[in-house]
């Protein structure tokens, strides 16, 4: 009997025990959204999309005639051809440093001088410079025998620099530019001006 009586007890204590308590939360819309937010920056950007030349670029771009080029310097190394350039080549320094050097033409002054420079800063993340500011920068250069401005730009931390050349010709902007580890630039710099005084363009 007293067996029995222990039994009941037992299970008319399990009955009365309180039920296990459930807690809730609340997430705001705004702690979502910067979750969301702060998982899709983790996320890798994606590479960058080469920009392609349509046809009629190209077209464009061969009409302009191709340039006569003076004596190549040795120890530059010219790039697979591309339709939108007219000459381009790589200068490869010590300790993996480089520069590339590119000449294109387009139909106009593309947006004019101050544009143009303006966009070369931005690539050595240097601020926008004012027309003034630009014009006065700008020293006297020439490939053979087109005048034109030559721009040099470094970039804030002297790692990175640019040297370019722009020559008006015949309703057309030409661009003779040299840009990457300064320290490639720098040492290039005279046979880079060297090389285009004594090119010549179509």
């Amino acid at each position: 009997m007293r067996f029995y009586l222990i039994i009941l007890i037992s299970a008319l204590g399990l009955a009365c025990k309180p039920a296990p308590k459930i807690s809730t939360y609340e997430v705001k819309s705004e702690g979502v959204a910067k979750i969301a937010e702060a998982l899709q920056e983790s996320k890798p950007s994606p590479a960058p999309t080469p920009m392609q030349a349509s046809p009629a670029m190209q077209a464009e771009a061969a009409s302009f005639g191709a340039p006569q080029w003076a004596t190549l310097p040795a120890n530059w190394t010219a790039n697979a051809p591309n339709p939108m350039r007219k000459g381009s080549w790589t200068i490869t320094g010590e300790n993996d440093t480089k520069a590339e050097i590119a000449v294109t033409v387009f139909p106009g002054d593309v947006g004019g001088v101050t544009a143009n420079v303006n966009r070369w800063r931005g690539q050595l993340g240097l601020t926008a410079a004012n027309e003034t500011e630009i014009n006065t920068a700008a020293t006297h250069a020439s490939v053979g025998n087109d005048a034109g401005k030559k721009f040099v730009l470094v970039s804030a931390d002297q790692k990175r620099a640019t040297v370019a050349l722009l020559v008006p010709k015949n309703n057309s902007t030409w661009f003779c530019k040299i840009s990457g580890d300064a320290t490639v630039v720098t040492a290039q710099t005279e046979a880079f001006l060297t090389f285009f005084k004594n090119s010549q363009l179509p």
